[in-house]
């Protein structure tokens, strides 16, 4: 079994800006709402193509991430077949290794795993996902102080990737589906990832 990820990557929470949970600090309310979207430019799991397909995560953690109890909630593109699907969802839950697996053990609660209609849109610094009937998230980069490139986090001891974050502004949240989650001007991170396993 093996694959290879790679493609744009959008992550927001409700912390303020800067997240203090990548630190191993508290959330700044009582719990930490996470959503992260993944658009596949390119790769595959034993053969099975997932170029230009999506997966999107949403998380319900304490204050404390690091104190697991985590409620997740996994949408797999559904344009995927049913082989892709099954790929998409082992790669995404930790399931096929990687990364992902890692975070694994933080994890109490799986809501549910559902294919859905999801769409992925970057353009100029900014993103926006889509879970159509759950979904709907966006963010700004955050220009750092040496001319217009964004301001870049690397190496912190906590993510949902290990390649360098650059900082946004996350605008327009909302989530509907096993829970509840508003709210805009909060941290986001955005990055190019890459996953292997």
């Amino acid at each position: 079994m093996s694959f290879f990820v790679e493609g744009d990557y959008l992550e927001v929470c409700n912390c303020d800006v800067s997240c203090n949970c990548i630190w191993l600090g508290a959330a700044t309310h009582d719990n930490c709402d996470v959503l992260v979207a993944w658009h596949v430019t390119s790769g595959d799991k034993d053969g099975v193509d997932l170029s230009g397909l999506n997966a999107v995560m949403a998380v319900h953690a304490p204050k404390q991430m690091t104190d697991g109890g985590w409620k997740v909630a996994l949408y797999l593109d559904d344009r995927a077949s049913a082989e892709q699907s099954d790929a998409l969802g082992a790669v995404f839950s930790g399931g096929a290794g990687g990364h992902l697996a890692g975070l694994a053990p933080l994890i109490g609660e799986v809501a549910g795993v559902q294919p859905a209609s999801i769409t992925f849109e970057k353009s100029d610094g900014s993103l926006h996902a889509e879970v159509a009937g759950a979904l709907s998230m966006s963010s700004d980069q955050v220009a750092g102080r040496q001319s217009e490139e964004p301001a870049v986090i690397t190496n912190a001891p906590l993510g949902v990737v290990t390649q360098p974050v650059w900082q946004a502004r996350s605008k327009d949240v909302s989530y509907h589906g096993h829970w509840s989650a508003h709210f805009s001007g909060t941290n986001s991170f955005v990055t190019d990832f890459r996953y292997e396993g």
